[in-house]
């Protein structure tokens, strides 16, 4: 009944009756397979009910992760320039050529920056030629302070030489006048009050002023020479300013190298280069046209294969790096190629395709929109020359392995409230030989080892190696569900 009580229209009850049949018969099909494989187990006895029976075992036991994935490249580049706006002078190579590392791409317009880069330089080389001159000055400055310096000292020297002259005679001749008057007065007939006598203490007393006045000249002199050797050449302004200036100078002329390094680089970005070698699988640039960033070619080495493959999140935390990988492809066939996980995404893909990648937000938006399902690379251990880039695979990660080890088919192993049990057949040989037409079963709890693709590793006391195992059969259950399933999604 459709809404208001009004019956659904006859062409979508028949749309959906249809769809419903198709689902049916291809979960019929299916259905089918899985009893046929089933009954194909080696040493199946059909007899009063659908169970089988196997062998208990010895085998090597492989627990799989089983994914798809495609080629792609160990070594690869997107070739890059960082001279957006420039135009492309020359393309030299094309799509699907070979090249080696180191070749040029292709060549962009660099005609302004030779020309930015040839000012840069001849700015550079005025700013040390006018350095070159200013310090000449200043040397210039300074060498005439210091024979300044040293002419006013020799001047000074020479004065305190006349004023120690002068002293070291009249020191002498005040000596000389000393001794005559002590001669004069030793004679009887000659007194201190005597007019020679008067006269010589006169010159005496006129020599002392004179030898005092001499002594203090020289004082003088040689005090005026020692502040001016103290104080130096009187230069140091000059030098503080020197090396004020040199700083500045070199500071420009630093930041103009620097300058023009940036132009040499982005100079040699003109040159476009593919660090790797490899095929050219896409080529996005052709003569003349105006580089607006982004990719200008792609290279791959197809030499060296890896491949990416999506894991989802059930499983991804069986899968860890370093662990061994079956590979097969369609283009090698049955031939089995071995390799190993060499990365586990930390983050699940992301469904979001819109955002800033570096915002936050979007980061969080993208956690949300999670696709379940994580990066996972493999390196293969071998290359084959009938691998192709972008090719399709089929992954067995290899989680756990035992060899030599006890086993059942994993469809025999059962499990209730106490643990895992199987069912082991005790009268097999009635039932082989007819005797017998019932299953004769011992319950046996059992630890669990290695689960495999197809057999699971078993320990558990008197199990051996041999004995028959019951397999249960689940066919008619799972038709049975089925049949629940399409009468209550037909009854919608």
């Amino acid at each position: 009944m459709g809404e208001n009580g009004q019956n659904a229209p006859v062409g979508q009850n028949n749309k959906k009756r249809n769809i419903i049949i198709i689902a049916v018969i291809a979960v019929v099909l299916v259905v089918g397979m899985i009893v046929g494989i089933i009954f194909a187990i080696k040493g199946d006895k059909k007899v009063d009910d659908d169970g089988l029976v196997d062998t208990i075992s010895k085998r090597d036991i492989k627990a799989t992760v089983s994914t798809t994935g495609v080629l792609d490249s160990v070594e690869s580049e997107a070739v890059t320039s960082s001279l957006m706006g420039s135009t492309v002078k020359n393309v030299y190579v094309k799509e699907g050529e070979y090249i080696a590392p180191g070749q040029v791409i292709c060549q962009l317009d660099t005609s302004s920056l030779q020309q930015q880069y040839a000012e840069l330089q001849k700015s550079i080389a005025q700013a040390k030629a006018d350095k070159i001159k200013s310090n000449q000055e200043y040397d210039k400055e300074v060498q005439d302070a210091q024979n300044e310096r040293d002419a006013g000292i020799g001047e000074i020297n020479q004065q305190i030489f006349i004023a120690q002259v002068n002293y070291n005679t009249t020191a002498a001749e005040l000596d000389r006048q000393r001794l005559r008057y002590i001669q004069y007065l030793q004679d009887p007939n000659h007194s201190e009050w005597d007019m020679e006598a008067i006269e010589m203490e006169s010159n005496i007393s006129d020599l002392e002023s004179s030898l005092e006045l001499n002594k203090n000249i020289v004082n003088i002199y040689q005090s005026v020479r020692d502040s001016v050797l103290e104080a130096g050449d009187g230069t140091n302004y000059v030098d503080e300013l020197r090396n004020s200036i040199n700083g500045v100078t070199d500071g420009t002329i630093s930041s103009l190298e620097e300058a023009a390094r940036e132009v040499q680089n982005s100079i040699a970005q003109g040159t476009v280069r593919s660090t790797v070698g490899g095929v050219i699988t896409s080529l996005g640039v052709k003569q003349g046209d105006t580089y607006i960033g982004g990719s200008i070619c792609t290279v791959e080495n197809d030499n060296s294969l890896m491949i990416h493959t999506q894991v989802n999140e059930s499983k991804v935390a069986d899968v860890s790096e370093g662990m061994k990988v079956i590979i097969t492809t369609d283009a090698t066939g049955s031939t089995e190629l071995s390799g190993v996980v060499t990365y586990v995404a930390p983050r699940a893909a992301s469904t979001s395709t819109s955002g800033n990648a570096n915002d936050v937000g979007a980061k969080i938006s993208a956690s949300f929109g999670s696709s379940g399902s994580y990066l996972v690379k493999v390196s293969l251990n071998e290359q084959n020359p009938r691998l192709r880039l972008g090719m399709n695979t089929k992954v067995k990660i290899i989680t756990n392995e035992t060899g030599n080890a006890l086993s059942i088919p994993s469809a025999a192993l059962q499990e209730d409230k106490d643990g895992k049990f199987i069912e082991l057949v005790t009268n097999m040989d009635k039932v082989d030989d007819g005797s017998a037409d019932t299953y004769e079963k011992e319950k046996v709890y059992v630890n669990v080892g290695v689960v495999g693709d197809d057999y699971t590793e078993i320990h558990g006391t008197g199990i051996k190696e041999g004995e028959y195992v019951y397999i249960p059969a689940d066919s008619q259950k799972m038709l049975d569900e089925l049949k629940n399933w399409v009468e209550n999604y037909s009854g919608e």
